[in-house]
């Protein structure tokens, strides 16, 4: 005991929770604690943490007495299926004040609460964690079997791949609330001792094939797919982190490229959502947007940047299942609305599709409709006399590809014309004038339809034509 007082002490900084660096040796930490009552105070010493593979304590009273035998650290084991949070039952006398040692072997760096609480409360500590678990199971069940469902009945793999995001993160979740990997593998191993990194590098890999399935299921078109394929694998350098001292300097990094490439592919596959101006898509997109910032908040925590906070812990937690159980609802009634799906085709069979076709290719062709900025589907289903879900599965059938993607092309078409007819005219102008909403919108799906935008588009013709005069000069020269 008396090298135990000579040594170092650091002051922790933290209110909440204990905070310090990893340790290969392990950590001493001590506290003092006083019982002010006038009767025996019963309670346990809590370390909320599970990927702890030894802890030890002993203690000092007043009168120099070391106690070094605690009971504790034994709880139900629900079937093995949860590892326990360290804990030591103790007992004071009425007025005494007790000097704690607590050793801590840990596999990462210190940053979770250490707690006195009465047995009746760690009892509901032990019952919440284990209705958790069962909560997230039953939910996975349940999930899994919707899932399956939908695929079967509509062939779509979008379905699968955000089962399988659900359940990967739920692992993620497992291994570090629930049981950790070294209780099934030993703890030697760097990487299974650090299983959040892997389960990680998964998860993102998981986002993208989810990313990849949404755009097959929209008939959209994946922008810039090997740069898509490359950011998907890079989730990958998470194992890294753990293993390399190097790289664990430049983990914040690492974390930013990481969410960066997530944040930048998941607008670019769901904007298209932004510009329907349909309510329930835009919930959709900023449902996943603000799930991976909760996700992101919580991998900012577990890089040890921030101090312990619960909201950062478990908020992309309980609002996973919501999610999932929305996206199947939309993607369900996405389906409905996308008539190249099959299993909801059923508008267009009440109505002659080639009068209609020829009617909304002259709305486009003749009046222009779609110069009108605010032009949507609503408006020109009114004009023809159809439904919303009409038009869209008439498009969809006689085009092979939604709303906004015709009318698009058709502003593409006329923003060519007058590029070329007006030089001198600004862009944004001619973007304005072709019908888009924005300078950004037009230089997106310009871009988008010809591998250039407008001002690179205007420099190449004017360039063409010189070249054309050019050879018709030397021509009528010879």
């Amino acid at each position: 005991m008396q090298t135990f007082k000579k040594m170092h002490w650091v002051q922790n900084q933290s209110e909440d929770s204990l905070r310090g660096a990893w340790r290969q040796q392990g950590q001493w930490l001590h506290f003092r604690l006083e019982n002010p009552l006038k009767e025996v105070s019963e309670f346990s010493v809590l370390v909320q943490w599970i990927n702890i593979p030894n802890a030890e304590m002993c203690s000092e009273n007043q009168r120099g007495q070391i106690i070094d035998v605690y009971s504790g650290y034994v709880w139900e084991d629900w079937l093995g299926l949860l590892s326990p949070f360290p804990h030591f039952n103790v007992s004071m006398e009425p007025g005494e004040s007790r000097d704690f040692y607590l050793f801590l072997e840990t596999n990462e760096n210190v940053n979770f609460p250490i707690r006195t609480i009465s047995n009746a409360t760690y009892r509901f500590v032990v019952l919440f964690r284990f209705l958790t678990f069962l909560f997230f199971t039953m939910v996975g069940l349940v999930s899994t079997g919707w899932a399956i469902s939908e695929f079967i009945k509509s062939k779509e793999k979008v379905y699968l791949t955000i089962l399988l995001h659900f359940l990967l993160f739920f692992c993620l979740v497992y291994s570090v609330h629930g049981k950790d990997l070294s209780s099934f593998f030993g703890n030697e191993n760097q990487l299974i001792r650090h299983s959040y990194y892997l389960f990680l590098s998964l998860n993102h890999f998981i986002f993208f094939i989810y990313l990849y399935h949404f755009v097959r299921f929209t008939n959209e078109r994946m922008e810039h797919p090997k740069l898509f394929w490359m950011f998907a694998l890079s989730g990958f350098l998470y194992i890294l982190v753990p293993l390399f001292p190097r790289v664990y300097e430049y983990r914040i990094l690492v974390l930013l490229t990481i969410f960066g490439s997530a944040t930048y592919f998941l607008r670019s596959t769901h904007q298209f959502l932004l510009k329907n101006k349909n309510e329930e898509e835009r919930r959709y997109f900023l449902g996943w947007t603000l799930f991976l910032f909760l996700v992101f908040l919580k991998t900012l925590f577990h890089f040890d940047f921030y101090p312990y906070q619960p909201f950062f812990l478990y908020a992309s937690v309980f609002y996973l299942p919501f999610l999932t159980a929305r996206s199947f609802l939309f993607l369900r009634n996405y389906e409905k609305r996308d008539n190249t799906k099959t299993r909801f085709r059923t508008f267009t069979n009440k109505i002659d599709t080639k009068e209609f076709k020829l009617k909304l290719e002259s709305l486009l062709e003749s009046e222009k409709i779609y110069l009108n900025e605010d032009c949507n589907e609503v408006m020109i289903a009114n004009k023809l006399g159809l439904s919303y879900h009409q038009l869209s599965e008439l498009i969809n059938i006689e085009y092979n590809f939604n709303f906004p993607t015709l009318l698009n092309l058709y502003r593409f078409q006329e923003a060519k014309r007058i590029l070329l007819e007006n030089p001198e005219m600004n862009v944004s102008v001619v973007g304005k004038m072709a019908g888009f909403g924005s300078r950004s919108a037009f230089y997106l799906e310009f871009k988008k339809q010809s591998g250039v935008n407008p001002n690179q588009f205007r420099k190449q013709t004017s360039h063409s034509n010189q070249n054309k005069e050019v050879k018709n000069k030397k021509g009528n020269l010879l």
